[in-house]
Order: structure tokens, then sequence, then C-alpha cells
């Protein structure tokens, strides 16, 4: 589930999985979304990932900022998200995604005002707020 909340100059994402990873790339979707108006009909573009950090909500932090790099960089909207290995402080894998040249830039950079990710027996579910 993904719930757009407005802000002055921000956008709050709240986020919902099954799994941590499920959340994570509902993360990505939620962003693809809100910066292209293309399908996911061009071929599947693939980007190796590998990020550290301290924790999983700082982790979502890193994977959605280096989502808005590869827009800024290479107009690739990563949508998917194939896990090779995820703990509380690493994952590695690949993003997938379209090239989409127009992409119409949204978020400068994911935040830590209000972060939060929590995972229990219901699932994961995050608050993330982009900087816009």
């Amino acid at each position: 589930m993904i719930e757009l909340v407005d802000h002055t100059g921000e956008l709050e994402l709240r986020l919902s999985g099954p799994t941590q990873a499920d959340l994570y790339e509902e993360a990505l979707r939620a962003l693809a979304a809100e910066t292209s108006e293309r399908g996911g009909t061009d071929p599947l573009v693939r980007r190796p990932l590998a990020i550290s950090a301290s924790g999983p909500d700082t982790l979502l932090v890193d994977l959605v900022n280096e989502a808005i790099f590869l827009m800024e960089t290479e107009s690739l909207v990563p949508t998917g998200l194939e896990v090779a290995q995820l703990s509380a402080t690493d994952l590695s894998g690949e993003l997938s995604g379209h090239l989409d040249p127009d992409l119409r830039p949204l978020a400068k950079a994911a935040t830590y005002h209000g972060l939060s990710v929590r995972g229990g027996p219901g699932g994961w579910e995050a608050r993330l707020v982009l900087d816009v």
C-alpha cells in the first residue's frame, strides 16, 4: 500500500509490505510513479546494487537516494528490486527499471526527517519524506 501526504517542499510516503524487501520495492515504485509517466513497456535495464547502512531505516534512505541518482544521471527509473542479500544493515542485488528520456525530476533526496521503518508480525511499514 502507498499513501502520499502533501507537505510544503516535501512529499511524505507511507509505505507497507509483507517483507522488508517488498517495502523497499514499494518505495521504488512510489518514486517512479511520481517522476515518470512512462509505463514498464520499454526493455528492462538492470544495475547492480550494494548498500551498507546503520539500520533498516537508513538503508531505505540510501536505496531511494541511489534511485534518485540513477534518475538524474542515466534517466533510469528503477521500479524493481532483486535481492541477493538483505539484512538489517546490508542490501545487495539488482535494481531494474526502464529508461525515460522525458523524465521529470521530482525528488532531490530522501531525508531523515520523520523517518521510520518498522517490521512486525503483520509486515513492514515505513514513513519516508522526500525533499522535492
